[in-house]
């Protein structure tokens, strides 16, 4: 009898979360977590960055008066994060939780390691500018990163640990309602908008699984 109950109690449980109520449930979670501004932080990337700025002239546009070069060589820090409030999607497939997260954010500005900055500048032949061009390039770095960190390169580079990241947070909220386990919920799929979908014939690697029990020797 005993074990009856219990069958039936654990059968009630994961049939909960086996229908639309996941989302709710998820919903309703996660005001009670994360950080007072509702920021999830989920990546980091350390990138080194050339940046470049050339000037040239010519005189009565015929006699070319030479080319100045500047470059800075840093360090970036690009921070990632996803916006708790926004809308997400939880919905379960079998044994399966699938997350359609918010967009993963850059954190702007980005950091920069000036310890590491290197700096050079040249100037052509007939040409005076080549602290000034410097100068202006040093200047113009701050938007130059902040708009690196949101193209689709730089994005890519910190995609796998934000989705490494939700799935944490979400295997986190399984964990404590008791169905993170082989017998429940043992896969977690994280997408992100920008993804491609998800097609039913070819369905995605999972973003965290349950590691199967090591054979004993």
């Amino acid at each position: 009898m005993v074990a009856g109950v219990t069958a039936w109690f654990a059968n009630r449980l994961f049939d909960r979360f086996n229908t639309g109520s996941i989302d709710r449930q998820f919903q309703e979670y996660i005001p009670t977590v994360g950080s007072a501004d509702g920021i999830l932080e989920t990546a980091t990337a350390s990138v080194p960055e050339t940046f470049t700025q050339t000037d040239s002239a010519s005189l009565f546009n015929i006699i070319p008066l030479g080319t100045t070069v500047s470059e800075i060589r840093v360090r970036a820090v690009y921070r990632y994060h996803i916006r708790l409030y926004d809308p997400w999607s939880i919905t379960a497939h079998g044994q399966v939780c699938v997350v359609n997260a918010p967009a993963f954010e850059a954190s702007l500005p980005p950091a920069i390691d000036t310890g590491e900055m290197e700096k050079s500048t040249t100037a052509g032949w007939l040409r005076f500018n080549a602290d000034e061009n410097l100068e202006t390039l040093e200047k113009g770095i701050t938007g130059e990163l902040n708009a690196r960190a949101n193209d689709s390169t730089h994005r890519n580079y910190a995609r796998e640990a934000c989705r490494r990241a939700v799935a944490e947070f979400v295997r986190r909220w399984l964990m404590k309602e008791n169905v993170w386990r082989e017998d429940r919920f043992h896969q977690i799929v994280v997408q992100f908008p920008d993804d491609p979908p998800i097609l039913t014939e070819s369905p995605p690697n999972p973003t965290l699984t349950i590691a199967a029990p090591e054979a004993s020797p």
